[in-house]
């Protein structure tokens, strides 16, 4: 059913959000601060948005404020629009509209507002319940960034646990370009205790807590416990291929867990459109593995914000994360992979302070006319290109050949769109001072270097794999690091299978789940044969 063209939310949706808003248990005060003079259209988006909601629960009671009035002069608000959720109780500020991946967040805060109680574990409540001191958390996010709602619910569920203690703002960076640049927080999500940085991109659970509790960033470590947890399949990735093989596993009757120390989705969930998956015309990339993660959640368990630490081989192997010891009989390395890096002067210093290797997650602070650079020729590159023209950014394509390595339907689009290439260029330093102001360019040809002012720089150069824990292991990889497999995606080592772009070759979508479903078949068959052995 298609929603009327005033409405935001349709009466599809609407009905999943009964569902959902169901939970709710005592009322919620939600007072949202408009202006009429500063982010107009964003305020009507929250007026909208609350009154809709409030048709489908009387538990979301909304009051409307207006700059100066006794309600804004009381919580000091000067920023518009602003979100405050039941501020008789707890400090939570949403400084800015929540809006596209962002409308999660608030969603879930409405839900943990009411029952107060938060999604955190037993674990952290417990580890939370011993704060003693005062913190502000802020994170930056933007309504495009897949893995903002998770960073910003990790941090107003610790206000819900300690709300004397903990004060929250989710700051969305366009339409608070100032306090983004204040912070340099131009890569999303950014999280804040006080002044201090103390994460970029979305951390497990365990970690942020820690950061919360020393109010400094704190690195993951390992589980130290003695309990166990026995699986016939430990998969490592929820991408994809990771995603496909727990479905084929738990069907075969494998007991199978799922680890990923990220978002479902791998870098499928922040290509901003997928155009040749078979049966979809055009998808987002985040709507298509949502789509297979909920498929493989009635098969098997996914934890998301566990990491891979060590595995060992004893009699069984064991794996272990940051939250458990696993003993398994199988183990699947579909990690995937992660952004190449130019490994150029001014790329660490810059990091997060307008270099970004995710244009859904960051493109939208350039939406205004700012001018980027993408640097590539391949597939990601070019659909990253057209995605930030199509946000409204001055884009420039810098390649290091004299023609695209992307498909020719992309190519095609990138000319249809008049985005200037500059060929045989390569970038060598990037330069600024509290973010990117510019990039030095050299002409591989013609051996001069120029310098081009810029507000961003997003590199889309290619990928390198994820394979730490197969070089400890002994895996075979090729001179790339990439783990070599035969037809049923079985590595060298006894019970270790890889199956994904972990493997190198054509990374695809199609090619991916292709070998998610032929690993767990094998690995079916593999421990079929193993237990009949045994019993003779």
């Amino acid at each position: 059913m298609q929603k009327d063209k005033n409405q935001l939310i349709s009466e599809d949706t609407k009905k999943l959000l009964v569902k959902e808003l169901g939970q709710m248990k005592d009322p919620v005060d939600v007072i949202a601060f408009i202006s009429e003079d500063q982010n107009r259209p964003f305020g009507e988006y929250c007026r909208k948005l609350l009154g809709e909601l409030s048709s489908i629960t009387d538990r979301i009671r909304p009051q409307f404020e207006a700059p100066g009035g006794e309600a804004a002069l009381k919580y000091g608000i000067t920023r518009f629009p602003t979100i405050l959720v039941q501020p008789g109780k707890y400090s939570i500020k949403l400084t800015g509209a929540p809006a596209g991946e962002e409308a999660r967040t608030l969603l879930i805060t409405l839900v943990m507002a009411s029952v107060g109680s938060s999604i955190l574990s037993d674990q952290s409540k417990k580890r939370l319940s011993e704060l003693r001191e005062r913190r502000s958390i802020r994170v930056f996010v933007s309504p495009t960034c897949p893995y903002c709602p998770a960073a910003a619910i990790l941090a107003i569920s610790a206000a819900v646990e300690q709300p004397g203690l903990v004060d929250v703002e989710i700051i969305e960076i366009y339409e608070n370009p100032d306090l983004a640049k204040e912070y340099n927080a131009f890569s999303v999500p950014q999280v804040f205790i006080g002044d201090n940085q103390v994460g970029v991109g979305l951390q497990p659970e365990e970690v942020f807590i820690e950061e919360v509790m020393t109010a400094s960033a704190v690195k993951v470590s390992a589980y130290e416990g003695s309990g166990e947890t026995e699986k016939d399949l430990v998969i490592i990735g929820a991408g994809p291929a990771g995603l496909t093989a727990a479905i084929y596993a738990a069907r075969s009757g494998l007991d199978t867990v799922v680890i990923e120390k990220g978002n479902i989705g791998g870098q499928v969930a922040i290509t901003p459109v997928v155009e040749n998956y078979p049966g979809f015309t055009r998808i987002g990339g985040k709507t298509l593995m949502d789509m297979m993660a909920q498929q493989a959640i009635q098969y098997s368990e996914i934890h998301t914000g566990e990491e891979v630490l060590s595995v060992q081989r004893k009699e069984l192997l064991e794996v272990r994360t940051n939250r458990a010891l696993y003993r398994t009989a199988a183990l699947l390395i579909a990690s995937g992979v992660e952004p190449k890096r130019l490994d150029v002067p001014g790329e660490t210093d810059f990091q997060g302070k307008g270099i970004s290797y995710c244009a859904s997650c960051d493109g939208y602070f350039y939406k205004d006319g700012k001018k980027v650079i993408v640097a590539g020729g391949g597939n990601t590159a070019v659909t990253e290109a057209l995605y930030l023209r199509n946000l409204g950014a001055e884009v420039v394509l810098v390649h290091r050949r004299d023609s695209l390595r992307a498909e020719l339907f992309l190519q095609e689009s990138l000319f249809a769109n008049n985005i200037p290439i500059i060929w045989n260029t390569v970038i060598k330093e990037i330069k600024g001072d509290k973010s990117v102001k510019s990039v030095v360019l050299e002409d591989l040809k013609e051996k001069k270097t120029t310098e081009m002012q810029i507000d961003g720089l997003f590199i889309a150069i290619g990928y390198e794999p994820k394979s730490g824990i197969a070089g400890e292991l002994g895996i075979d990889m090729d001179e790339e690091g990439y783990l070599r497999v035969d037809k049923g995606q079985r590595t060298n080592v006894q019970g270790i299978y890889a199956a994904g772009d972990i493997t190198g070759g054509l990374k695809q979508i199609t090619t991916a789940v292709g070998q998610g479903a032929l690993a767990a078949t094998a690995i079916f068959e593999d421990l079929s044969k193993s237990y009949k052995e045994l019993k003779t």
